[in-house]
């Protein structure tokens, strides 16, 4: 079928036609350009190893004198002949990156850090670290280096580069401003070294102290308070007076001295009194495990990785 010739009507709705489309590729292009003149969103760091619970964020950040919000702007990958000493499968880089953010440093930083990073290689035998992702680092300053403006830093442990995220800085943020504020304890259950239980004035109203070693030689004392009619009661005090005990919250450090190292049941000494040994059994579930996914040493503080010396 032939397509009939324009009259003066169709003429104009043709070339309006056409002007529209040509409009429209122009436009088109305008957002494409506009489109590729916009920065790019930065890249999203991979998880290396378990995604850190909130007591491995607590213990990292108690672990380590300096954490840093940064930006990784370059991997270098030691090879076989500058590392010969690396495990199969894994491999050593000495990563940098420029600080978005210092979390907790024990003076001025210059405005990038070095680091010496090794752990497991990704399918294509390189460190999983993502140039231009965000990152937070958990170290120790080193001295040397060749470079003022680079910090030389040494992980705090093999978990020590998490993936940046806003919930993780949050808690980060917390922690050291209630320990370094004075207003929390950073410390540990080591132990029970005493313990009693008084009954009330009431039928089934009774009260057991259990007074536990603290890695920081402080006084702690964990109470359980029953009463008629009501479900026992676990608190905990951190100085010398009871009267003082607050509730154990969970995701606080108090919570977390007590989660990480109180022992599973008493001492023989005192689990004799069977009252007694019931009422730390219910606190001691109440309170919960910890529920650590990294690996800590025996202080709560990450395994230190590597020499104290400046990265190479």
């Amino acid at each position: 079928m032939a397509f009939p010739l324009p009259g003066p009507r169709t003429g104009r709705l043709a070339r309006t036609a056409v002007a529209l489309v040509l409009l429209g590729g122009a436009a088109a292009v305008w957002g494409q350009q506009q489109t590729a003149g916009q920065p790019k969103p930065a890249p999203a760091a991979a998880q290396i190893g378990p995604a850190p619970a909130w007591t491995d964020w607590a213990d990292l950040a108690l672990a380590s004198p300096v954490v840093l919000s940064l930006v990784v702007t370059d991997v270098d990958r030691l090879s076989a002949r500058e590392a010969p000493d690396v495990p199969l499968g894994e491999v050593r880089a000495i990563v940098r990156g420029g600080l978005t953010a210092a979390i907790r440093a024990p003076g001025v930083l210059p405005a990038e850090a070095a680091w010496r990073w090794q752990g497991a290689a990704d399918p294509k035998g390189r460190a999983p670290i993502i140039r231009g992702a965000r990152y937070l680092l958990f170290a120790a300053p080193l001295s040397g280096g060749s470079d003022p403006a680079v910090q030389p830093l040494k992980m705090t442990g093999s978990a020590a580069l998490q993936p940046w995220s806003a919930q993780g800085e949050a808690i980060l943020r917390d922690v050291l401003g209630q320990v370094l504020g004075g207003k929390a304890r950073a410390m540990l259950v080591t132990g029970v070294r005493d313990g009693f239980r008084s009954e009330g004035d009431v039928p089934g109203a009774s009260e057991s102290q259990f007074f536990l070693e603290a890695s920081d030689g402080l006084p702690l004392t964990l109470l359980v308070t029953r009463a008629p009619g009501a479900g026992p009661q676990v608190r905990a005090a951190t100085g010398e007076l009871v009267d003082r005990a607050q509730p154990v919250l969970p995701d606080t450090l108090l919570w977390r001295g007590l989660a990480c190292g109180m022992p599973d049941a008493l001492p023989a000494a005192l689990a004799g009194n069977a009252d007694l040994a019931a009422d730390y059994a219910m606190a001691r579930t109440a309170i919960g495990p910890c529920g650590r996914r990294l690996a800590p040493d025996g202080s709560g503080n990450l395994p230190a990785a590597g020499a104290a010396t400046a990265p190479r």
